[in-house]
């Protein structure tokens, strides 16, 4: 299920263990009070030197860059969903295809026959309804009419013929088999004679609703079966199901083709996807519920160009492997940029600039000790006696790989250590020269 979420910003673990090797790396122990007493100090310790800086605020927003590789929006393998031999082929790799273009074609003969065939079978069965609906002709009437008759004249000569076989065989004038034949051909034309009659009676009286019931039951089944057919005659024509490029086709012409083998992929690259991992603790950094955030997206083969992108998708499930999420971001290249489907990607994010009134403000990485959670601890320097003094700071994230956001415990006038502190200790005198453009 995809869906947008909006939570609270997630302190990055990366970034604690960020610092923490930062830390160890200039010796600083995590003490959670981090002071030291002033009596530690000997009027020996001599004055160190060391690198300062003044807090920036977040004037270029925060950003984040994420590797990718494009796709096409949309892509599909076609196929038939009837075999037969491939008759002509009207697209090749390469070409620009539009929805609803023929691009292969199989034979269709045998199709066509059966939709002829289905054809003649329905337009018999709708006659033979309307002749059940409307009763028979008079001429046809007349006909039974007249056959009746003769039917009648053969019955009543052929029972005379029989009283004169009976009268013969009883003075054994006549055999037994001559008798038989006698009779039956009396049977064969009385029933001769029902017959007619009853057909006779049925012409005029009309079909019966049930025959008719099911005289348009079987027409309706001829129908569908007649749509069927159409539908196999038409599946001889692959077209293409969108605008796209053909990238690929697998048979040749006059080849055989089975049903539902993969015969032709079609990708569409007028919107180019490129789907990227974010970590757990970015989320909510990417989704901008308010629409400010700037997202760009690079490709290795254009150099510098950047693209603007937005996001299409993502997923609420992390992958059981990575612990990230798949956001999926669509680009919209003009058509001399020449982006294909699988060249290497990489989407970056920024937020706005910030107010310079704002109070987050940013120090080096180097400067923090003592992380725990979202507290450390930094050197301040103090201008006029240039001794160290430790102050208690709240970060909130990392901009870039060397620098960190500070929400508390700073401002823009205080001189803090970014290189060297983890090699002096509370009250030590420094040596340091102030930033460019400070007094």
């Amino acid at each position: 299920m995809k869906k947008k979420i909006r939570g609270g910003l997630v302190i990055s673990g990366l970034l604690i263990c960020l610092v923490a090797v930062v830390s160890q790396q200039y010796g600083v122990s995590e003490n959670p009070t981090g002071l030291v007493s002033a009596s530690t100090l000997t009027s020996a310790d001599p004055a160190r030197s060391v690198a300062v800086v003044y807090p920036w605020h977040l004037k270029n927003g925060q950003g984040i860059t994420l590797p990718g590789r494009a796709r096409a929006s949309k892509y599909a393998t076609l196929f038939f969903r009837d075999s037969g031999p491939l008759y002509q082929v009207h697209a090749s790799p390469g070409d620009q295809v539009t929805k609803g273009q023929l691009l292969l074609q199989l034979d269709d003969r045998d199709y066509q026959r059966q939709v002829d065939v289905m054809e003649s079978k329905l337009k018999s069965a709708q006659a033979n309804l309307q002749k059940m609906q409307t009763g028979a002709r008079k001429e046809d009437v007349l006909i039974i009419e007249q056959s009746i008759q003769a039917s009648r004249s053969d019955l009543d000569l052929a029972q005379k013929e029989l009283k004169r076989h009976e009268f013969l065989l009883k003075n054994n004038a006549v055999s037994e088999q001559a008798y038989d034949r006698s009779r039956n051909a009396v049977q064969i034309l009385r029933t001769k004679t029902i017959s007619l009659e009853q057909q006779l009676a049925r012409e005029k009286s009309g079909s019966r609703k049930e025959d008719i019931t099911a005289a348009r039951a079987g027409i309706e089944e001829l129908r569908v079966q007649l749509e069927i057919a159409r539908d196999r005659l038409g599946d001889t024509c692959l077209k293409a199901p969108f605008d796209g490029v053909v990238t690929s086709r697998l048979p040749q012409a006059f080849e055989m083709v089975g049903q539902g083998e993969p015969v032709m992929s079609l990708h569409n690259i007028s919107t180019i996807e490129i789907p990227v991992d974010v970590p757990e603790n970015k989320v909510n950094f990417f989704l901008d519920r308010e629409g400010q955030n700037i997202c760009e997206a690079r490709f290795l083969t254009k150099g510098n160009q950047r693209f603007q992108a937005r996001l299409v998708q993502y997923s609420t499930r992390a992958d059981r492997t990575t612990g990230t999420y798949e956001f999926v971001f669509a680009v919209t290249p003009k058509g001399s940029d020449l982006i294909f489907p699988g060249m290497t990607a990489e989407v970056s994010i920024h937020t706005p600039p910030l107010d310079k009134n704002l109070s987050k403000l940013v120090i080096p990485l180097e400067s923090l000790m003592g992380v725990s959670k979202n507290s450390a601890q930094v050197f301040l320097v103090d201008p006029q006696t240039k001794k160290a003094r430790k102050q208690i700071i709240t970060f909130e994230t990392l901009v870039g790989e060397e620098n960190v956001v500070v929400t508390a415990g700073l401002s823009t006038k205080d001189l803090v250590v970014s290189k060297g502190s983890g090699f002096i200790r509370q009250g030590q005198p420094l040596n340091f020269e102030l930033p460019q453009g400070k007094l």
